[in-house]
């Protein structure tokens, strides 16, 4: 791996995330420069090292998630092992994970006890259903998500059974806006020289996704309106519809509720 170059040259995140929206944040910030460690397990590694399309001994999941990052294993329930992941945050900027609420603490590297180690620490933790509620401490994945935040209804189809799409969308969202929350707290501790816990989640990161849907529903006091942008509908701005044609390539278009109409019209769906 080479010297690294870019905005972020200089900072250093420790980070003991896994899966996506865990990994993602740092590896666009290997991109930038950073340098990023990355602890994992002993034996066995990050989980997903094993996902995905695999070739000579390499995860497709893996590599596609974890561009520019540095791998170490720590046994972080043994003493050694909080104690060199204790030193490694002296010198780190950022510290970042996305165990189940609680499981950092109880293991001696929660928010309150590393910032007693490094004041200007950034802290960036990752849940799937936030740090409260009754669902905080249960697992969920990209998929839970997409369910429970509203997505996967939003792009149904009447009649027919509601699917995640392919494109994992809460953990890509969630990567981004876990990205910009430590960006953002980054700046402030340079400023000020005091840290800041962060925290995101799939399923908050699935509401900002459906933030103008949610919106216009309570505005209205009625349910979204669900398969618009598969289907069209003149209810629904910014339509997006999709056909197959004649001719068997796809027809997407991309409209204001003002132009709706006069498209159905030059395309013969009224006269």
């Amino acid at each position: 791996m080479g010297k690294s170059t870019g905005p972020l040259q200089g900072v250093r995140a420790v980070t003991c995330s896994t899966a996506q929206a865990g990994t993602v944040p740092y590896m666009f910030m290997a991109d930038l420069g950073a340098e990023i460690i990355k602890i994992e397990v002993p034996g066995k590694g990050d989980g997903s090292r094993n996902a995905g399309e695999m070739k000579d001994g390499e995860s497709s999941f893996f590599e596609t998630n974890n561009r520019g990052v540095k791998s170490l294993t720590l046994n972080l329930k043994s003493d050694e092992g909080k104690e060199i992941l204790h030193k490694l945050i002296k010198t780190a900027d950022i510290f970042g994970q996305n165990f189940s609420p609680g499981a950092a603490e109880r293991n001696g590297f929660g928010y309150e006890e590393l910032r007693k180690i490094n004041p200007s620490l950034v802290y960036a933790s990752i849940s799937a259903y936030g740090p409260d509620g009754p669902s905080a401490n249960l697992p969920g994945t990209d998929a839970v998500g997409q369910a429970l935040g509203g997505v996967t209804e939003a792009f149904a189809v009447p009649g027919q059974q509601m699917r995640t799409g392919v494109a994992s969308v809460a953990d890509e969202t969630c990567a981004m806006l876990t990205l910009s929350g430590i960006l953002a707290a980054y700046i402030h501790s340079k400023n000020t020289g005091i840290g800041q816990k962060i925290e995101t989640s799939l399923i908050g990161s699935a509401f900002r996704l459906m933030g103008w849907t949610m919106t216009t529903a309570m505005w209205r006091n009625k349910s979204p309106i669900t398969g618009a942008r598969i289907n069209g509908s003149r209810d629904r701005a910014g339509i997006a519809a999709c056909f197959n044609d004649i001719d068997g390539k796809a027809l997407a278009i991309q409209l204001d509720p003002n132009h709706w109409k006069p498209a159905l019209e030059l395309l013969g769906f009224y006269t």
